[in-house]
């Protein structure tokens, strides 16, 4: 289980550093252990099972989530970038009453929670006496085993964590990761990163986020690597500061983020840096060469995970680093790639839905009366993860798109994402965000596709750029809209299922087809 692996990482070596951040400095992993086991000793007397954990990446962070483990509670990390209602739907889907954060987090975000009530950790910390500490801390010198004998009655196949998906396409999801599928992510994940005891962590990426959780709450503590934490994934002349300061060797990120940070570099900050793995998104072009120029020591790791696989599915290696790939599947993932309709097998190199099963797949949704996320293949169950992909004769995958990212017309599959990467290379993202997204649905007139900018562009630059891109036929756009800024997720990623509404408001209205014209 975390928490049996967890005490084990604690009490192996106790002075070496486990984690830090600017506010609360650096705890070795004694002080971590002690400081989880006592806000365990109050989160145990919270009548629930389910707990809502509210906090950004930080010590205060670590020190929560496994002290929900040492309690026998199962952490529902809320994503406060959903607002109110995704909070209030979060809470409903999992029966969480109680929800564990900061009383400055809540006055910044002003925001509370229908149907919960916040547990302040400051108050919390009130409640711990001095002496109650130094009892704890004793016993990590005198009896230190003794910490993995009070383990809570817990089985590898229980939920060990409650997260939800993105909601980028639809409503949230709630996912449930057992103790399995999170060791089994992490012991993979490891095999692909090969540390050593030199390395270090930073980690900022929120820990609602499932990469965010899993690559850095609890792989380093996990696994023994020193970490470093920052609240603020968008503070990039923060982050530029803190790596110049703390040196880190190894960075998880998403592309937007990384490329923020790149950006705000403007000296040798990031000559520490060895190891970037990035996930979410495809890594752009400029973000690569920017980060040849910033950071010439890093390799860039680029992968594929999902919430429900714990989420690291692929990922490209240290030893065959294949640029404009995701990577190959990691031990424990078995894949497939399949026709989207009828579930046969591709031939190789063709595009086609992929297919996972494995020890660190979910079981499936909670509290979810909609179709099923599995299919049954050669009688096999495998998880319908709805990613195209096409793999070469290594094995390694090239992400071609989300089905849901695709739209049907005239008799074929038209790629949203392929109409919208002209763009992004042509107007990339900065500090500011991103400045173009392409949307569209299919209506009854056919289709609506509409390219959606932050800057001045005629529908005739629009197409031009279409066609230096090679893109005719039905591959086209139908409207260009400008507007103030393209709406984004709380993990940096473009909010489409906001633009698909947008693209809706714009069919009723009847919004005139200024279609690109077709070669």
């Amino acid at each position: 289980t975390v928490a049996a692996a967890f005490v084990q990482r604690m009490i192996e070596s106790p002075e070496a550093a486990a984690t830090g951040d600017p506010m609360s400095g650096v705890l070795s992993r004694r002080r971590l252990l002690v400081a989880a086991t006592l806000m365990a000793r109050r989160f145990e007397k919270i009548p629930h099972q389910h707990v809502g954990v509210m906090l950004p990446a930080s010590v205060a962070a670590d020190i929560v989530f496994y002290a929900m483990h040492l309690a026998g509670k199962t952490p529902v990390m809320m994503n406060w970038t959903t607002g109110p209602s995704g909070l209030a739907h979060g809470i409903e889907m999992t029966a969480v009453r109680q929800v564990v954060t900061s009383s400055r987090l809540v006055d910044r975000l002003g925001i509370t929670i229908e149907g919960a009530d916040y547990i302040f950790l400051e108050d919390v910390k009130k409640s711990i006496k001095k002496t109650e500490a130094m009892g704890l801390m004793a016993r990590t010198y005198l009896r230190p085993s003794s910490f993995l004998r009070n383990m809570p009655k817990q089985n590898e196949r229980d939920p060990a964590v409650f997260l939800f998906t993105s909601g980028s396409e639809s409503a949230p999801k709630t996912v449930p990761l057992t103790h399995l599928n999170l060791l089994t992510n992490i012991h993979d994940s490891l095999a692909v990163l090969q540390p050593d005891e030199s390395d270090s962590l930073l980690g900022f990426l929120p820990p609602f986020h499932s990469f965010g959780l899993t690559g850095n709450v609890l792989l380093p503590q996990l696994s023994g690597i020193r970490s470093i934490r920052y609240a603020d994934p968008t503070d990039a002349p923060g982050l530029v500061r803190l790596i110049g300061a703390y040196k880190p060797s190894m960075l998880f990120t998403t592309p937007t983020f990384l490329g923020y940070i790149l950006a705000n570099c403007s000296g040798d900050e990031m000559q520490s840096l060895r190891k970037i793995i990035t996930g979410a998104e495809a890594c752009p072009e400029t973000t690569h060469e920017l980060c040849a120029d910033k950071a010439p020591e890093a390799i860039i790791l680029e992968g594929y995970g999902i919430t429900e696989c714990s989420p690291v599915v692929a990922a490209n290696r240290i030893e065959k680093n294949k640029h404009g790939s995701i990577g190959k599947p990691v031990e424990h993932v078995e894949a497939q790639i399949v026709h989207h309709e009828t579930l046969e097998q591709v031939q190789d190199g063709e595009t086609g839905m992929l297919l996972v099963r494995g020890d660190s797949i979910f079981d499936g949704y909670h509290s979810y009366e909609g179709p099923s996320p599995f299919v049954e293949v050669e009688d096999q169950q495998w998880y319908r993860t709805g990613d195209l992909v096409s793999a070469d004769e290594d094995g390694y995958l090239q992400f071609r798109g989300r089905l849901k990212r695709f739209l049907k017309a005239g008799g074929e599959m038209i790629s949203l994402p392929a109409l919208e990467k002209p763009f992004q290379k042509k107007f990339p993202a900065d500090e500011n965000g991103p400045h173009v997204a392409v949307e569209g649905i299919e209506t009854a007139a056919g289709r609506m596709i509409v390219l959606f900018t932050t800057v001045d562009i005629s529908m005739r630059e629009a197409s031009e750029v279409l066609l230096e891109a090679g893109l005719r036929g039905v591959m086209r756009l139908d409207a260009v809209e400008r507007i103030e800024t393209i709406p984004v997720l709380g993990t940096g990623k473009t909010d489409y299922k906001s633009l698909r509404l947008q693209v809706e408001a714009l069919v009723e209205k009847g919004m005139e087809r200024q279609s690109t014209k077709p070669v």
